[in-house]
């Protein structure tokens, strides 16, 4: 079997060194892997740390870390002098491979062992570009161009170096990158020019799709610009006739015009799985928890998608372009999954379209959400749902116990290989975290009595605050004491950063319906002291790696177990010990194939209610007829209408009421 080599060069991105990693190997069948070479060019301690955690995972990855920032070219250089194997694969961090991507490039080169240099299109490559249409993940744009171009690739006019295969025959023949490109751009191109002078081709495979987010490392910046000009004119002046004949050529025979006007798409795209997320927006953390199911799903060939009004200033990964609302009607879903309670209610109108089983993703305890004001409307969610998905235990339990509903359990998950720190570097202060979430139910006040109570202390601590919008903080008037504050809210990067600088974590919660947080403390080697609230003894033992208050109003015990860690030191390594040991148990790459086998075996479930709740839930259903054909629901809420838009509206930051507002005048109506 002839094997591949790949090349990841590497200048910090932790977020996407993992999913590039994670995507190789899942999309790739074994055989074809020979090394994965991670080339670290000097990246930062989170991104290093990844990479570790990511190599005792995968026996075929070797790491090689430079000392200091060589640039992308001597980094791949170091990289390419590594290679043993038939083929060589150049792979950005922020590109994610399909499916036998690495396969069907060889296949390519077998068929025309000329080639010496083969690329894919991919959602961000210049003139390589196909953007991922709406409803779709980029594996599902990779399937649809294997069913319609299978074995088909054109000359390339210029490969595009985010996913480049290179023949070992043209390597040796031809060489590595030219240094004198500096940190990188047109490298690739003169490359390729190189080996088209040695009689290599170079090609573009039209069967094969990859995603690439672009810009991850380089950034954007009035210097990448000036870099860009000056490789320009190198390049220009090398091979300027020969391109301006190969650009002929290619506008005569564009790879992405054929694909444009010849793709055919013979029905609907179909989601196994279609989540229904009114706003996908940043400072929430249910909405994390859904992206990253849904980017986990796709990658892993369970194509899934998500159902919504509008993005708003969200910054994590998307490797799919969501549905909005609208344009419902134009796709053809498997399965539909609520993602909170009002939710419930247009998805079993959506299932009862499509005849198709509908899911209650239940995320946390939401009878007593907005101080319990909306509790018999989530309770009718609860009733009204054909299947309930819950991530603990404790959810469960109140779905049978108050509802007499059953649900399925799959715990939350985390993606380990970006908090797991085995070296946890502390200092001689210790250092606490606190996280503000701008709501009673979250214990932002009993927080700040222990903070104000910490800085009456004489001990040297360093304490983190983490919050959303203006707050009145306590005086601290102790100079043992530093405080950094932390507007939020944070990405998962530098939420990550300040958790590897965190030793414990203090969470006064009074709702959680697992309490992610805390778990991602442990994972980065922190003791959590938290509440006793809800679902945090799906993961929490006290006195283990953690400590539980259950006096959740009683400052005095929060701060209690403050000073029993500051005073023992032994304890809290030993602590923070279990704490990563359990945390490990939850790593999203492992979880991820539960929720793959729930949804392709979820069912259609009949619904039975009482009189009582069956008049109930008249005034919260929403007309299937009405919804799919754009016009104005009439749920006949009658004057619960104005309850109705209180109630959502406190979902939503204050930023998105207005959108908010219109978006469900569309939806209900007296």
């Amino acid at each position: 079997m002839e094997k591949c080599d790949i090349i990841i060069p590497i200048y910090n991105s932790p977020e996407w060194v993992k999913l590039c990693v994670y995507a190789l190997y899942k999309n790739t069948p074994k055989e074809y892997i020979g090394k994965v070479i991670l080339m670290d060019d000097n990246s930062d301690e989170l991104t290093r740390n990844c990479i570790e955690n990511l190599k005792k995972k995968h026996d075929t990855i070797e790491v090689y870390r430079n000392e200091e920032n060589l640039g992308f070219i001597k980094n791949v250089n170091k990289g390419m002098d590594k290679t043993t194997a038939d083929y060589i694969l150049l792979l950005n961090t922020d590109c994610l491979v399909s499916k036998n991507t690495i396969p069907k490039l060889i296949e390519h080169i077998k068929q025309n062992r000329r080639i010496g240099l083969i690329c894919p299109i991919s959602s961000n490559a210049a003139n390589l570009s196909y953007d991922i249409p709406e409803n779709y993940s980029y594996m599902q744009v990779d399937e649809l161009f294997y069913q319609n171009f299978k074995g088909m690739n054109f000359d390339a006019c210029t490969v595009v170096g985010n996913c480049l295969m290179i023949s070992r025959d043209c390597m040796e023949k031809t060489g590595y990158l030219d240094e004198i490109y500096g940190m990188g751009y047109g490298d690739e191109t003169d490359y390729q020019f190189k080996a088209h002078s040695k009689g290599f081709e170079a090609k573009v495979a039209i069967d094969t799709y990859v995603y690439h987010k672009s810009e991850v490392s380089f950034g954007t910046s009035p210097e990448k610009q000036k870099r860009l000009e000056h490789n320009r004119k190198i390049f220009f002046d090398r091979w300027g006739d020969e391109y301006n004949k190969k650009m002929e050529q290619y506008v005569k025979n564009d790879p992405i015009v054929y694909i444009k006007e010849h793709l055919k798409i013979k029905e609907k795209p179909s989601p196994e799985v279609l989540f229904f997320l009114p706003d996908i927006h940043q400072n929430a953390g249910g909405v994390h928890i859904v992206v990253d199911i849904v980017n986990y799903l796709n990658i892993n060939g369970c194509f899934a998608n998500i159902l919504t009004e509008r993005i708003h200033e969200y910054k994590e990964i998307m490797i799919f372009t969501p549905t909005y609302m609208k344009n419902l009607k134009t796709i053809s879903p498997k399965c539909i999954v609520g993602t909170i309670y009002p939710t419930i209610f247009f998805c079993e109108a959506i299932a009862k379209h499509y005849d198709i089983p509908a899911v209650n993703f239940m995320q946390g305890y939401e009878p007593c959400f907005d101080n319990g004001e909306i509790y018999s409307w989530a309770e009718l969610a609860c009733k009204n749902s054909q299947n309930i998905l819950a991530i603990s235990e404790f959810l469960k339990e109140k779905c049978k116990d108050n509802f007499n509903k059953e649900a399925t359990v799959i715990p939350n998950s985390i993606n380990t290989d970006l908090l797991y720190n085995a070296e946890k570097k502390r200092t001689d202060k210790i250092r606490i975290t606190m996280v503000f979430r701008d709501t009673f139910a979250k214990g932002d006040f009993l927080l700040n009595e222990i903070l104000k109570k910490l800085t009456l202390k004489d001990y040297p601590i360093e304490i983190n605050v983490i919050y959303r919008r203006k707050i009145m903080f306590p005086i601290n008037n102790n100079e043992k004491v530093k405080i950094n504050f932390y507007e939020g809210p944070l990405d998962r990067k530098q939420m990550s950063q300040v958790l590897f600088k965190t030793d414990i974590l203090i969470d006064a919660s009074l709702m959680e319906g697992f309490g992610l947080t805390p778990l991602e403390a442990m994972a980065a080697g922190a003791v959590p002291i938290v509440s006793e609230s809800f679902g945090i003894h799906e993961y929490a033992v006290d006195g283990e790696n953690s400590f539980i208050i259950k006096e959740v109003n009683n400052v005095e015990k929060y701060i209690e177990k403050v000073e029993y860690l500051l005073e023992n030191k032994a304890i809290l390594e030993e602590m923070s010990h279990h704490a990563q040991e359990k945390a490990t148990q939850f790593d999203i790459d492992e979880q991820i194939h539960q929720y793959i086998d729930y949804f392709r075996n979820v069912k259609k479930q009949k619904i039975t209610l009482t009189k009582i709740e069956e008049e109930e839930s008249k005034k919260w259903i929403v007309s299937e007829k009405r919804l799919f054909e754009g016009k104005e629901v009439n749920t006949q809420c009658l004057s619960k209408k104005r309850k109705i838009y209180y109630a959502i509206l406190k979902l939503f930051p204050k930023s998105l009421k207005t959108k908010t507002k219109h978006f469900l005048q569309k939806l209900v109506q007296d």
